[in-house]
Parts: structure tokens; sequence; C-alpha cells
């Protein structure tokens, strides 16, 4: 059985790309378009891991985040966190707040896939 991910970014282009690259690799991809509908689809879809853009409208991705993380149904999802935010502050207060890894954007296709494959290694089965 393939991992599912969870991709939430209100940029179409960024999550088409995602999606596709992620599906190549046989992974099983669902998008949501901002907070709100990720929050909504890790209920339906289970995910094994979610990559969530930091700016998306009505939930942003460190609110998705605390709700995921407080909600022990979900805690243990892992997380990266993807942004054109490259302070270190930025950063920091991602990795703080519990994400498992943070990618600025623009990213490296190859360097996130290890990223995928090293967090769902580490998940270990659903």
């Amino acid at each position: 059985m393939s991992a599912r991910i969870l991709v939430a970014d209100d940029d179409r282009l960024t999550a088409r790309f995602l999606h596709s690259l992620l599906s190549e690799k046989g992974y099983e991809v669902a998008v949501a378009d901002d907070g709100e509908q990720a929050l909504e689809l890790v209920g339906t879809h289970h995910p094994d891991l979610i990559l969530s853009d930091m700016v998306m409208p009505y939930l942003d991705g460190m609110d998705l985040l605390r709700a995921l993380r407080g909600d022990v149904r979900h805690a243990r999802i892992p997380i990266i966190l993807l942004s054109l935010k490259d302070r270190e502050e930025d950063i920091v207060a991602g990795l703080e707040g519990g994400a498992d890894d943070y990618v600025v954007k623009p990213f490296n296709a190859r360097e996130l896939l290890v990223r995928v494959r090293k967090l769902l290694s580490r998940a270990g089965p659903s």
C-alpha cells in the first residue's frame, strides 16, 4: 500500500507540481486549497505525511500545524512546512511550532523527495 500524502497549498501551480511529483513516485496524493480544507481532508484522507504552505487563506500553515498537533488523533503525522519565508525567525518558529521539517520555496524536487522518504520511513507503517 502506498503512503498517503496531503498537500495544502493555495498556489495551484505549486499544488499541481507537488501532486505530479509525488504521484509519479507512487504516493497517493490529496490536495487542499487552504488550511481549513486541509484540516477537513485529514479526517477523510488519513495522510501519512502533510506538506503545507505557510501562507494560505482561512487557516495558515502555523494554525494548521497547531490544530493538528493539538489533536491526539493527528498529532503524530509528519508535517513539512513549505514557504517563501526564508528568514531564520520563520524557520525556527515553524520547527519550534511542531513541524518535522521546513523547506524554503523555491525548492529542489529531488531534495524534497528525500525529505519525504526519510520522514515516512521514520513514521513507519500507518
